[in-house]
């Protein structure tokens, strides 16, 4: 579909569709009647007047380009705009929320075959009698492409993307993310859709550590694999997902995700890290204080920091490179 001039990896029903599913979770009351075809726009309800609530279906939202018309109060508008309106961004004349609304939903397949891997393990030892539990390398070379919306979420450092082996599935659209044993062989492949917030783990899998392999291969091969502004292997950052832990990453900072508040196998691993003290920036919501409160009274024999989070930020991955930089760390 093309939106301004960008080509985007949607059809115009699709993005409806996302749409009216986000409004309604979100208990707003528009566009609930169903949609319907019509010829080439997409029938939906005017949000503009009547408070949404009209009984007929009177705008079209054109197939190919999304332009909006109102057949009954004349409304015009691009699709940016109308989502924006949607949302109750109704100052936002040029439609610059429903644009990243689109570009974080949709973003347009352009990607970018990467270099293969080497990870230069020993596929000798007696692993290799159970070697049939673990995500093959002819599995993980499939994905090794590099998809622009790792750059959307500001993943730009090409060392950090080939040390987490970061790929993408072009059968499900998604960014894939090798979750790895301490010896680098691959458990399972978690992955985060393009096109919405959904993350998908294999049904049944124990949740490890995400980067505690690659943290134990820096540590032990710092010179060779890690520029110089990587100083400090004694503080390791706990963070939840495994976004927050990339762009931690890309700070300089050491950092492992618990996928998630973290379960047992994680605890236990992050009491066994090689290191002196532990850094806690999990999420900047009551879930994510809990979680500190819980891994401070768990975890034994290490120093322990919390991470200050800007008070307007969520999570490590919504804020900017400079504010991770300047993230204060307190006792």
């Amino acid at each position: 579909m093309l939106i301004n001039n960008t080509q985007f990896d949607c059809t115009c029903e699709e993005v409806i569709s996302e749409l009216r599913q986000q409004l309604h979770a979100n208990g707003i009351r528009l566009l609930e009647k169903d949609p319907k075809q019509s010829g080439d726009n997409i029938q939906i309800q005017c949000p503009y007047h009547k408070g949404g609530q009209e009984r007929r279906l009177s705008a079209g939202v054109k197939k190919d380009t999304g332009v909006f018309h109102c057949f009954g109060c004349g409304e015009t508008h691009q699709l940016p705009e109308l989502i924006s309106y949607c949302f109750g961004h109704t100052d936002d004349v040029m439609g610059s929320f429903g644009w990243q609304w689109l570009v974080k939903n949709y973003l347009s397949i352009s990607i970018e075959e990467r270099r293969p891997i080497k990870l230069n393990l020993d596929r000798n030892s007696a692993h290799n009698q159970t070697e049939e539990k673990y995500v093959s390398e002819e599995e993980l070379d499939s994905y090794r492409y590099i998809h622009p919306y790792l750059e959307q979420r500001g993943i730009v450092d090409e060392d950090v993307i080939e040390l987490f082996d970061l790929g993408y599935d072009r059968n499900t659209h998604s960014i894939t993310f090798p979750i790895r044993n301490i010896e680098g062989r691959c458990l399972f492949i978690a992955r985060r859709s393009v096109r919405s917030k959904f993350f998908n783990y294999p049904e049944g899998v124990e949740k490890p550590l995400y980067g505690l392999y690659e943290l134990h291969k820096c540590l032990h091969d710092r010179e060779r694999i890690l520029k110089p502004e990587y100083v400090n292997p004694n503080d390791v950052w706990v963070c939840e997902s495994m976004i927050d832990c990339i762009l931690l990453w890309q700070s300089h900072r050491w950092a492992v995700a618990m996928n998630g508040l973290g379960n047992k196998l994680a605890l236990q691993q992050l009491q066994d890290l090689p290191v002196r003290a532990l850094v806690l920036a999990t999420d900047n919501d009551e879930a994510g204080l809990n979680a500190r409160d819980r891994i401070k009274s768990i975890i034994k024999n290490k120093i322990i920091y919390e991470a200050i989070l800007p008070r307007n930020r969520k999570d490590i991955g919504e804020c900017t490179p400079e504010e991770i930089q300047n993230i204060k760390v307190v006792l």
